[in-house]
């Protein structure tokens, strides 16, 4: 598996996931709501990034190990 790979991916969800979090507090016009939106959208977003990468490079090592591939299909 490549840490670095799910990181990456984990850190740009998060900013989307902020961006988010800033555009639903401009929406909404409730400034004061405004760290708990930008905080909870970067950790929700961390979280589904770096699981859905997981599962991608688990994905890849399984297919790497039993000689799978859906590349030609």
């Amino acid at each position: 598996m490549n840490i670095r790979v799910i990181i990456f991916s984990g850190i740009m969800a998060a900013l989307i996931g902020a961006m988010l979090g800033l555009a639903i507090t401009k929406i909404s016009q409730r400034e004061q709501r405004k760290p708990i939106l930008v905080v909870g959208g970067a950790t929700l977003g961390f979280v589904i990034g770096a699981f859905q990468s997981s599962i991608r490079e688990q994905k890849r090592l399984r297919n790497h190990e039993f000689g799978e591939s859906d590349e030609f299909k």
